[in-house]
């Protein structure tokens, strides 16, 4: 029966039907989670059959000829409107063959999911992701997350239920019959299929057959696991032999059971490796043998010489001594801000896959933080410029320096442009950048004679004891 649908036409008679009304909280996810992913045709179709119900739960019937004008929408239009919710969840078609009116359909409109349930499946989350992009997920998702109130401190000293109300225990024996029918009426006979990653092309069967023969039993999540094993397979294109193999490297050796945690790990260590930071490229004097405090010297010296300010100095050597986090704590500390557990965890990615040394991931948290005046760093832009800056060859912090300088030069071309061509000729006010961005000094490369006595320097420096 699946390919009644191609045998829609106007005339073709439909009910719409929903089994409760819909929430005010439910509305708002329908609208602001559902309809990125569905689109506008598909939430109109929706809101429309919605309209339709009456207090039974059911619409009255109509034709689809009703439906297209209502929508002024085309029947195909329709169907793949419907297709869109039906794959997502939200709608179930039933068709009947009626002996005197033909086909009759039934459009059973599905409650969404909460917003917990929506953003603890992986599938609902990543097509949201892929339909919005991170900044966007990101503001949705703070949102609907709930708002936890911070009890530290309090005792509670709520009364108990039997405290306030009569509750005689033995009516739970003699009214059980009430009961379980009440309890039995809001379960629903067909509930409607949550979406899925399953695809045809992974051999689920052959998967379990083959970690059942290494003595390996799925987790007690199974179905969850299901789902993960074929979106790792729809990502990467994982076979059923490799799944099987990733399985034998990430089980508890008590249990015999898949391990989630390890196996998401195998996969990622494979498919989405940690990818080794290069080495901070700077001017070391390898010439003689320096301790630390006097190479910190001849650094300062030699970006001195090649025209970076004491502010930019300053900067550098910050960035070069402090890991990325504690340089994010500290920037956010010094405005009364905090930091989110989504900024850490963007900087140990940045830090793992980046391939950037510490140091210009540093000077990049702090062009977004300080230049951008971003309150907080955001995983698509952020890893934007990351990656900008890597296959740029950028792999010190004066480099970075140099190129965010720039591009605060390029956007100052720009604002002046538009302000000679501004709307009615009025001038457009213009952003403040920081000292070291606004005020670029001219790079001054050392000759080999100002590198010689820059060494000399260095040297006379220790014979007079400055070493000690």
């Amino acid at each position: 029966m699946k390919d009644n649908w191609k045998e829609v036409h106007p005339k073709s008679i439909f009910q719409a039907a929903l089994s409760h009304p819909l929430s005010n909280q439910e509305q708002a996810i329908l609208t602001f989670l559902y309809q990125p992913i569905i689109g506008a045709e598909a939430f109109s179709l929706y809101l429309t059959l919605l309209s339709e119900v009456e207090e039974t739960g059911v619409s009255e019937s109509l034709f689809h000829a009703d439906l297209v004008t209502m929508m002024d929408m085309s029947i195909k239009q329709i169907q793949a409107a419907r297709k869109k919710l039906e794959g997502i969840g939200l709608l179930g078609t039933f068709v009947k063959n009626d002996s005197e009116l033909g086909m009759h359909f039934l459009y059973r409109l599905n409650h969404p999911e909460t917003a917990e349930r929506f953003f603890k499946d992986e599938v609902l989350s990543l097509t949201l992701l892929n339909s919005v992009g991170q900044r966007k997920l990101d503001k949705l998702f703070e949102r609907f997350k709930p708002k936890f109130v911070n009890l530290t401190g309090y005792e509670e000293i709520s009364a108990g239920f039997k405290d306030v109300y009569l509750f005689k225990e033995e009516q739970m024996i003699s009214q059980s019959k009430q009961l379980m029918q009440m309890e039995q009426s809001f379960n629903d006979p067909r509930p409607a299929q949550k979406p899925s990653a399953v695809n045809e092309s992974f051999d689920w069967t052959y998967f379990v057959q083959g970690i059942e023969k290494l003595g390996i039993k799925l987790p007690d999540n199974s179905a969850g696991f299901k789902e993960e094993v074929f979106i790792f397979h729809n990502l990467f294109g994982i076979t059923e032999l490799d799944m099987i193999d990733f399985c034998s490297k990430s089980f508890d050796y008590y249990t015999s059971k898949i391990d989630v945690k390890d196996f998401e790990r195998a996969v990622y260590r494979t498919y989405d490796p940690d990818k080794k930071q290069k080495s901070s490229e700077f001017q070391k004097n390898d010439s003689v043998e320096l301790s630390a405090e006097d190479q910190q010297t001849y650094r300062y010296n030699s970006l001195k010489m090649n025209g970076f300010s004491t502010q930019d100095i300053q900067m550098i050597m910050d960035s070069e001594k402090n890991f990325p986090l504690n340089y994010l704590e500290a920037l956010k500390n010094e405005r009364g801000g905090y930091t989110t557990p989504q900024e850490r965890s963007l900087v140990k990615y940045l830090v793992s896959k980046s391939g950037l040394p510490n140091s210009v991931i540093n000077v990049l948290i702090n062009y977004v933080y300080n230049i951008q005046k971003q309150p907080t760093l955001k995983a698509d832009y952020v890893n934007r410029i990351a990656n900008e800056w890597a296959q740029s060859g950028i792999f010190s912090p004066e480099k970075a320096i140099d190129h965010v300088r720039e591009l605060a030069k390029k956007g100052k071309e720009q604002k002046q442009t538009r302000q000679r061509y501004g709307q009615n000729n009025r001038p457009i006010r213009q952003e403040t950048l920081p000292d070291w961005v606004d005020n670029p000094v001219e790079e001054q490369k050392l000759s080999k004679e100002e590198q010689a006595r820059l060494d000399k320097e260095i040297q006379d420096f220790l014979s007079k004891g400055g070493g000690n």
